[in-house]
């Protein structure tokens, strides 16, 4: 009686199971432990290979990360310089600058005392060769009075002086008369 009722109780329980899930007892059990052996042999066979690729793709993320913060600091490291040579070249390049200001007002007052040096020689000799020549026209012009004087008083007198001789003593007046 026993026996019949396990029976019945599990052709029930295969109809249950039949109609629920359109499978039958058996198939079910056949799959679960079909399940269970795949489920044993991948956890002995390929849970250890894939936990080593697992942690070894994690190891590699770790280092990338590692590298690219290291590649970072550096790049900073790098900026940092960059910023601090180029504040330094502007400050060499100002220095430049004011140097060349300076150098180019030395240069320029340099120059301008040049210009006055060669300008008041310049109007010094103009003095002189006007001086000169004042005095050549001032001599011509003494010899063209003489010359005429002596005409003249040739003339008044009407006698037969020595040119010469009169000439060279209105001369010699005349030089007694501009000292």
């Amino acid at each position: 009686m026993i026996g019949i009722l396990y029976s019945s109780i599990g052709e029930k329980l295969t109809e249950i199971i039949k109609n629920a899930f359109g499978v039958n007892l058996l198939e079910l059990i056949i799959n679960v432990l079909a399940t269970i052996i795949l489920i044993l042999i991948v956890r002995f066979l390929f849970w250890n290979k894939v936990t080593a690729f697992l942690d070894k793709k994690k190891e590699n993320l770790k280092n990338a990360y590692k590298e690219t913060d290291e590649i970072k600091e550096e790049a900073e490291k790098i900026k940092a310089d960059a910023e601090n040579t180029l504040s330094e070249s502007k400050e060499k390049a100002q220095e430049i600058v004011r140097g060349a200001e300076e150098s180019a007002l030395k240069e320029r007052e340099r120059i301008i005392e040049d210009a006055k040096h060669d300008a008041s020689e310049i109007i010094e000799n103009s003095k002189e060769e006007a001086l000169r020549e004042k005095n050549e026209i001032i001599k011509e012009a003494k010899g063209e009075v003489v010359d005429l004087a002596s005409l003249i008083a040739s003339k008044m007198i009407d006698e037969n002086i020595d040119q010469d001789k009169y000439n060279d003593s209105i001369l010699e007046k005349l030089e007694e008369d501009d000292e």
